[in-house]
């Protein structure tokens, strides 16, 4: 049994001024082309069903071409992996405040796709021998959250949920920016019950347990990326990508399929300003950049 493991895709995240020749956000355009290079690469891996943890926008409102791309993008999957169930789960950023709102999610059921949008649902795959509990964001901020256990008798049983680990997340979270609220023990987990935990909303990917993975982000996708960069090295987890599991007896086997960085993030040296006039530290900036590798 082979499940493929994504998180945080965050299409229509928009970062900087530059745009591409096409007149979209460079950024944005960088986030597109690795969830579709995470698409392919999942394409060629050929798993059993796909898990999509959480925040697969950056926006509960995406843009058009955002929601667009996305239907493409699991259209490719769909139609190149008719066997293998898609699991979609809402994380914090495409989650409304409103129920009045609804889930743009939802629009992704006409590919046959599974969301789990508001409440936690459970999907059972009989020829696959599989059973997964999607657990989205809203439903564990509420005061009434689901019971995180395996049910059924599938032989395979997985829980895929978007929200913080009590203490996985770095003391030092200024560096990186997470939202705060209400986080999920250990103990009320129990993964020693599943056989695998698919879990989204933390950007860096970490194992928690030999059988609880975050997936982290295809891109980085903060207002800080020199935070999580230095996040990743601390957690000696470098570069983003998805995950590929083999589920063995008693066992899950976890291998990293990286996502070539679209482009580098470089710190240039600080330049002092005193007793220089604007035109002449706007043209030391253009020099430095200029300079730097790919300026």
């Amino acid at each position: 049994m082979k499940i493929a493991h994504l998180a945080d895709i965050h299409l229509g995240f928009r970062q900087f001024h530059r745009q591409t020749p096409a007149g979209i956000n460079q950024r944005e355009a960088d986030v597109a082309n690795a969830f579709r290079a995470a698409v392919d690469g999942v394409i060629v891996a050929a798993p059993d069903a796909v898990i999509i943890a959480g925040d697969l926008f950056h926006s509960v409102r995406p843009t058009n071409a955002a929601i667009v791309f996305a239907f493409h993008q699991l259209q490719r999957l769909r139609e190149a992996l008719p066997l293998a169930p898609v699991v979609l789960v809402a994380g914090n950023h495409d989650t409304p405040r409103s129920a009045e709102t609804g889930s743009i999610l939802e629009l992704y059921t006409q590919l046959g796709v599974d969301v789990a949008a508001h409440d936690a649902r459970r999907f059972h795959y009989p020829t696959l021998d599989l059973s997964v509990l999607a657990v989205p964001y809203e439903a564990l901020i509420g005061s009434e959250r689901p019971e995180l256990r395996p049910d059924g008798s599938a032989t395979h049983q997985v829980l895929a949920f978007h929200r913080e680990i009590e203490g996985v997340l770095p003391l030092h979270r200024s560096t990186v920016q997470y939202e705060a609220g209400p986080v999920v023990r250990q103990e009320d987990i129990a993964a020693e019950k599943w056989d695998y935990v698919a879990l989204g909303h933390y950007h860096v990917q970490h194992r928690v347990s030999s059988n609880e993975w975050y997936a982290g982000a295809l891109e980085y996708v903060t207002t800080n990326p020199w935070g999580e960069l230095l996040d990743e090295s601390e957690r000696g987890s470098k570069g983003k990508g998805w995950l590929l599991v083999e589920l063995g007896p008693g066992e899950a086997t976890v291998t990293r399929h990286p996502v070539p960085r679209a482009r580098r993030l470089l710190d240039l040296d600080s330049l002092d300003a005193a007793g220089r006039t604007s035109d002449e530290l706007s043209a030391d900036i253009d020099a430095r950049v200029q300079a730097a590798p790919g300026g």
